[in-house]
């Protein structure tokens, strides 16, 4: 099968292991098209088309960027949507009526897409294969976090961490996360909305056990506390998370067997390929049914569900240096709301 891959690149080498050809564009280096500002989909689409790759499908995958690719709504080919940052994106429950399917990543989220008349599956988030990540290490760091240190829409983390610190020694970074989970004990996982993130199954991946907030997102359907992770703190609660940690740290044999336990459950159920494989298992009938047809023939109505998310999305864009695209997805929203006017009377 040929698959487009917009925006995200996480699924691609779990696609190619499983013998299909991506192309891929978005506003990552690793991308076959790199782009900057938004472009139609359809252009996208016609210029893998002009190279010789027809897409039988497209996969759009939500890196927590703007929709860089307006029109998915019209491309001749069946289209997935994988939501990932939902919670921090509402649009994306509009947004997704330009889709054939859509693939949620935490739980909670699943059924508003379905109240919204969406084909939706939850599709828990996961970690790149072992043998792709997996060092073997002298574990000499007790507690590690890796990740982004301010984030705007995660206020409260930087003081957790600095509380964290002063209590329990804490080993902080940003950037690449690989070397420094291969070494780590511990994981200390801080999110934004208690969702089930990359940095789960990526510490797991990696041989150290995490330590883990309470999440509504699915999280004990996938591992067991005590068994496979850690046991779970309250969120925001330093003292109970450096507790857990002091206490799994004064037993290094029976951490590394919770450790080991996580690792293996991850190689088993939780990377890339098996991702892959559920999102194709769920398109191949879309694409024999030749499900796309359905969504051309409804274009009307769903230009005015998009336009409607457009404009939400326009609307959350107050900041000085988004005027221009606020502008501009404002005035996509205005032409798709006159385009179902116009084909709707």
């Amino acid at each position: 099968m040929r698959i487009l891959n917009l925006d995200g690149p996480f699924l691609i080498d779990g696609l190619q292991a499983h013998g299909h050809d991506v192309l891929s564009a978005g506003i990552s280096a690793r991308c076959d098209m790199v782009i900057r500002h938004p472009r139609r989909a359809m252009a996208v689409y016609k210029h893998a088309c002009a190279t010789g790759f027809r897409p039988d499908m497209v996969l759009y995958c939500d890196s927590g960027n703007l929709p860089y690719f307006p029109g998915v709504e019209e491309l001749p080919c069946p289209t997935a949507f994988y939501s990932i940052d939902t919670y921090c994106n509402t649009w994306h429950f509009g947004y997704a009526h330009a889709f054939d399917a859509v693939f949620v990543a935490q739980k909670e989220h699943t059924p508003l897409f379905t109240a919204e008349g969406h084909r939706a599956l939850w599709l828990p988030l996961f970690a790149k294969a072992a043998q792709d990540i997996c060092r073997n290490e002298e574990r000499d760091i007790p507690v590690a976090f890796v990740g982004t240190l301010s984030p705007k829409n995660i206020p409260d983390r930087k003081p957790f961490l600095e509380s964290f610190r002063k209590a329990h020694p804490l080993f902080v970074a940003t950037g690449a996360y690989v070397d420094i989970f291969n070494r780590a004990h511990i994981v200390l996982n801080q999110t934004a909305a208690s969702e089930v993130n990359f940095r789960c199954f990526e510490a797991m991946a990696c041989g150290a056990a995490l330590l883990m907030e309470h999440s509504l997102h699915g999280l004990e359907d996938l591992f067991i506390p005590g068994e496979h992770i850690l046991p779970l703190y309250e969120r925001g609660n330093v003292r109970e998370a450096v507790a857990i940690a002091t206490a799994a740290l004064a037993d290094p044999d029976g951490l590394a067997a919770l450790a080991r336990r996580g690792q293996e459950l991850v190689a088993r159920r939780h990377t890339d390929r098996h991702r892959a494989k559920t999102l194709l298992n769920v398109m191949e009938p879309l694409l024999r049914e030749k499900a796309h047809r359905r969504r051309l023939a409804d274009l009307p109505r769903r230009r005015l569900l998009l336009a409607a998310a457009y404009g939400m999305l326009a609307e959350g864009l107050t900041a000085p240096h988004l005027r221009q695209h606020a502008a501009y997805f404002l005035n996509l929203a205005r032409r798709l709301a006159s385009r179902s006017g116009n084909a709707s009377s």
